[in-house]
């Protein structure tokens, strides 16, 4: 090849570079591209941090639009384990959100949280005011919170968060209320599940399987279902679980 085909080439592709720069750069200043509706997939409720964000895309020309930051601004919430960004044609934004697997939200008494990379992500105020009735909630201690947002969640309570989800999707009717105490240590700690429509209490104190929570919660229901007494009942049944034994107390 000549020198002066190599030079005619190597023009032709400045020029061509420098045409695609200035459509390129024509196109972030024509407002047909500028984002005028949003369509958000994978969530029936979407999450108000998510609404937040999306806010500002509004009236941004696509091609302006920092996809990357805002996908990773909306995966940060803990409601969210992964956000897609992709476009129709003109100026659609489509959301397409991946909800986070997580199925028990904790409560300290002033916020609530779910856990995301093995640590407690508060959520706002409205996104707990939407999401408290929709999932399971297990009431811990600020101080237990701050345990887990310094160290991590230990391979203890993930078992114990495991076991509160399976026996909440299973006896979800009959319980009102849980509570988890721990001592800040890799220990099981404590569980305390309330049992209204059975007058009863149950303390979980030592690991225990689901199947054998689950026979725990099955012979609370029959006694209380056995006990003539039971709709007139003015005290609160305390059962105390073990990994071999079942307790029956009565709480004035």
């Amino acid at each position: 090849m000549s020198e002066r085909r190599i030079w005619y080439f190597l023009v032709i592709f400045i020029l061509a570079v420098i045409l695609v720069l200035l459509c390129a750069f024509a196109l972030r200043y024509i407002p047909a591209f500028n984002i005028s509706q949003i369509t958000v997939r994978g969530m029936d409720t979407v999450p108000e941090s998510v609404r937040q964000e999306l806010s500002g895309c509004y009236g941004v020309n696509r091609f302006m639009l920092d996809g990357k930051a805002v996908s990773a601004q909306i995966a940060s919430s803990a409601l969210i384990d992964q956000c897609i960004l992709t476009f129709d044609w003109p100026a659609k934004l489509v959301v397409t959100l991946v909800p986070s697997g997580e199925d028990i939200l904790l409560y300290d008494g002033q916020s609530y949280y779910l856990m995301k990379d093995s640590r407690p992500a508060a959520l706002s105020q409205t996104d707990s005011e939407d999401y408290a009735g929709m999932l399971c909630t297990v009431t811990v201690s600020p101080s237990f919170i701050s345990y887990l947002q310094r160290f991590g969640s230990p391979a203890s309570f993930d078992s114990v968060l495991s076991l509160i989800s399976r026996i909440n999707q299973a006896e979800s009717r009959l319980i009102t209320g849980i509570k988890y105490d721990n001592n800040i240590t890799d220990g099981f700690g404590q569980i305390v599940i309330s049992l209204d429509p059975l007058n009863a209490e149950l303390y979980v104190r030592e690991q225990v399987s689901f199947q054998r929570l689950s026979d725990a919660v099955s012979v609370i229901q029959t006694c209380y279902e056995n006990d003539p007494a039971s709709g007139l009942a003015i005290r609160t049944e305390r059962w105390d679980l073990y990994a071999d034994a079942l307790v029956r107390r009565s709480v004035d």
